[in-house]
């Protein structure tokens, strides 16, 4: 027996879809995260975070508990604080669109003795709640990606962060990531899910 011609369009659709799923999960496989040498970047590593504008990325020195995350744009001498970004699994290194935590490694700065795990307390709401501050648990929301049309430019691999509650069991409204960008808050410059421009950065070991 002959097929029928929808069932031939069923087949061509099948294969179509297969065609762009297999493209799509191409496209978002997790690649293996270097630093401004080209070095691979350890799993539960120490590492600075360089602004590709410029500038360095530190605690905040407020009388403020928990602690903001900080960007520093006039220092350039300095690389800035270090912070520890780990997946929590057996990978040997950091790779791209895996969840991960990350850790200032500093205890009771300023006399704050919250955690020194990143989050934020609501990442759909506005200043201060979207502001990236420590006091985190161990849950894993935020996920490194890579940041596109930039690495050509500046010659050294380039990335952006990402916040996603919903990959740690956060509520929220729409199960999406945020990316994380700078915000001026009481005039300092700080990393928030505030939606503007993402945030480009490299990763340097001293």
């Amino acid at each position: 027996m002959k097929p029928s011609l929808t069932s031939l369009h069923l087949f061509v659709v099948v294969i179509m879809t297969l065609s762009i799923s297999s493209s799509m999960i191409t496209t978002a496989a997790a690649q293996t995260v270097t630093d401004t040498t080209g070095r691979e970047v350890r799993n539960g590593g120490k590492y600075h975070i360089i602004p590709i504008q410029g500038g360095r990325i530190n605690l905040t020195n407020e009388n403020i508990c928990p602690l903001n995350v900080v960007v520093n744009l006039s220092s350039k001498d300095k690389p800035g604080d270090g912070f520890y970004f780990s997946h929590y699994t057996r990978d040997a290194f950091l790779r791209t669109s895996r969840i991960l935590s990350i850790d200032s490694g500093k205890k009771n700065v300023s006399g704050c003795n919250k955690s020194t795990i990143w989050t934020i307390p609501n990442a759909e709401a506005k200043a201060p709640s979207n502001l990236i501050t420590t006091g985190g648990d161990m849950r894993k929301c935020f996920q490194v990606v890579n940041y596109p049309g930039v690495s050509r430019k500046h010659r050294t691999p380039t990335y952006m962060l990402q916040y996603c509650p919903s990959f740690c069991g956060v509520r929220v409204a729409t199960k999406t990531c945020f990316n994380i960008s700078t915000y001026s808050y009481k005039g300092v410059t700080r990393l928030a899910s505030s939606g503007g421009t993402p945030f480009a950065f490299g990763f340097y070991k001293l």
